[in-house]
């Protein structure tokens, strides 16, 4: 399966990249190998994992196309870092956050809902694909 950078998802990278939430060395050695799975989805062994991969959810109703890869205990700060992932043909990423709360969790969800809508619809940007 392809692995598409949207715009959201670049931006979100670079926001938290800057803010120091997480090292280069954390991204080189975890975050780019977990997101590569993708391309093996869904019979990576690491879809299986709740901790790690689940579907996405608002207000106990999935998003369709949605679903979330997790992260605990990422930088010092010890965060909980979420990227969220369209499912549609390909792998669409998109805007990754650190959870700092239910409510924000609900706001961003609330945000992945509409971009799942807008790639279905076509209305995003492709910044890239990851290799």
């Amino acid at each position: 399966m392809n692995i598409i950078i949207t715009q959201w998802a670049l931006d979100a990278y670079l926001e938290l990249k800057h803010a120091h939430v997480f090292s280069e060395s954390y991204y080189q050695e975890q975050l780019r190998p977990d997101a590569l799975v993708l391309k093996d989805y869904p019979d990576d062994p690491k879809f299986a994992n709740g901790k790690f991969w689940s579907k996405a959810s608002l207000n106990n109703q999935i998003i369709p196309h949605g679903f979330k890869m997790k992260w605990h205990q990422v930088g010092n700060g010890c965060v909980q870092l979420r990227l969220p992932v369209a499912i549609m043909h390909e792998a669409y990423l998109c805007q990754g956050y650190v959870k700092h709360d239910e409510k924000t969790e609900k706001r961003l969800l609330a945000k992945f809902k509409t971009h799942c809508q807008l790639i279905e619809e076509g209305r995003y940007i492709q910044c890239g694909e990851l290799q």
